[in-house]
């Protein structure tokens, strides 16, 4: 059993989930929404400070790599920019990329053993502030329509492209458009590029369309 799960998406990873997963469990039974906002603000507020500045102080900062510009991380700046902004418009495409991003972050990872331990705090402290945001947001009952799902979609696409050419012109790798996750991920069951992107357009609009059947079920949907 250790010997699948270290090959399939490595045992340190799994093992860091299954302690964050105890946190997830206590929130989606706790009542007090103005507390786990107060408490998402801080975690992405300490998140953000701790990972840029040490990059900073250490002089470890790599434009191609640690740039917030995968979708998770750009999620999580919206959430901190919309505990301010309380912008209901970006709440439908925030939701929907906290579900799909909090779920692939917690499945597989792309660290490494090279990776720095604040890039190991960063990245499960992002994912895990995408989660906390998606159990707020489902206890707060706020409906999301047909039209909210295709702007989503839309403003994704809009991103996808922009960062697209972004890593063509920097020779970055941002959302993975020209190679693979890399470390031990379910990548490996992806096929080679660029024939995964189609791949993981697909995941990312089965996600979004599950995300929405599932609300629809439960009433949430106007």
């Amino acid at each position: 059993m250790y010997s699948f799960i270290d090959k399939l998406v490595g045992f340190d990873h799994f093992f860091i989930v299954s302690i964050l997963m105890v946190p997830v469990l206590f929130f989606l039974f706790y009542r007090n929404l103005n507390h786990l906002s107060i408490l998402l603000f801080f975690l992405i507020s300490f998140n953000l400070l701790s990972f840029y500045s040490y990059l900073y102080l250490s002089d470890s900062f790599d434009p191609k790599v640690h740039l917030p510009l995968h979708l998770c991380y750009i999620t999580e700046f919206a959430i901190l920019l919309n505990l301010f902004l309380k912008n209901q418009f970006l709440l439908p495409w925030i939701f929907l990329n906290s579900v799909l991003g909090g779920i692939v972050g917690f499945v597989n990872s792309n660290l490494t053993s090279n990776s720095l331990d604040i890039e190991y705090v960063h990245y499960y402290l992002s994912h895990f502030n995408l989660i906390l945001f998606s159990i707020i947001f489902f206890k707060s009952y706020v409906k999301i329509s047909f039209l909210d799902l295709v702007r989503s979609i839309y403003f994704n696409a809009t991103l996808l492209f922009s960062v697209f050419c972004f890593n063509y012109y920097f020779q970055s790798n941002y959302w993975f458009t020209f190679s693979k996750p890399i470390g031990i991920n379910l990548s490996i069951f992806f096929p080679q590029w660029p024939y995964y992107l189609f791949f993981l357009i697909f995941l990312g609009l089965l996600s979004y369309s599950l995300t929405f059947i599932f609300l629809l079920n439960r009433r949430y949907v106007k």
